[in-house]
C-alpha cells in the first residue's frame, strides 16, 4: 500500500535497512530500497543499476525487466530522474527513479542522499552485490 512518508522517514529507514543487511540470493537488498522508495513516496518506478566493468557498463540488480536508464520503465510515468551513485570519484550505478508527477527540490535532495548512502554500502558491506552483478554480466 502507497503511503506518503516524509523524506526523512524514508531515509532513515533505508540506512536502516542497509545497516541489517543480510546476505541472500533471494532477495536483495537493492531491490527492499527500491520498493521503500516506491511505497513511501510518489514514485512509480525505481531502478538500481550498478557499474559492473571498465567500460561503464550497468546491470540492474532490483527486478527481473531491465530497461535501459535512459528509457521509461512504467507506462504512467511522466518525469524521469538519475542520480550518479559515486564515491571518491569512482561511478558505482545509477539509482534510477520515476514518478507521475513532477520531481520537486525535495526529492532531488532525497534521491542524492539515498544515492551517497548506496554508494557507501556497495562499496563497504554490499560488495557482494557488486560481485555479483559482475557474474551475470
Amino acid at each position: 500500500m502507497k503511503t506518503y512518508r516524509s523524506s526523512r522517514q524514508v531515509l532513515s529507514d533505508i540506512k536502516r535497512l542497509l545497516a541489517a543487511n543480510q546476505a541472500s540470493f533471494r532477495q536483495s537488498p537493492l531491490a527492499d530500497v527500491s520498493e521503500l522508495l516506491s511505497s513511501g513516496r510518489h514514485y512509480t518506478w525505481t531502478g538500481i543499476y550498478l557499474a559492473v566493468g571498465k567500460t561503464a557498463a550497468q546491470h540492474r540488480m532490483d527486478a527481473s525487466r531491465e530497461p535501459h536508464p535512459g528509457e521509461l520503465a512504467h507506462p504512467a510515468s511522466r518525469s524521469k530522474i538519475l542520480v550518479s551513485m559515486k564515491l571518491a570519484g569512482r561511478e558505482l550505478g545509477v539509482l534510477d527513479v520515476e514518478s507521475d508527477r513532477a520531481f520537486g527540490s525535495e526529492d532531488r535532495v532525497l534521491l542524492e542522499s539515498v544515492a551517497d548512502v548506496l554508494a557507501v554500502f556497495l562499496a563497504g558491506a554490499g560488495q557482494y552485490l557488486v560481485r555479483r552483478a559482475r557474474q551475470v554480466r
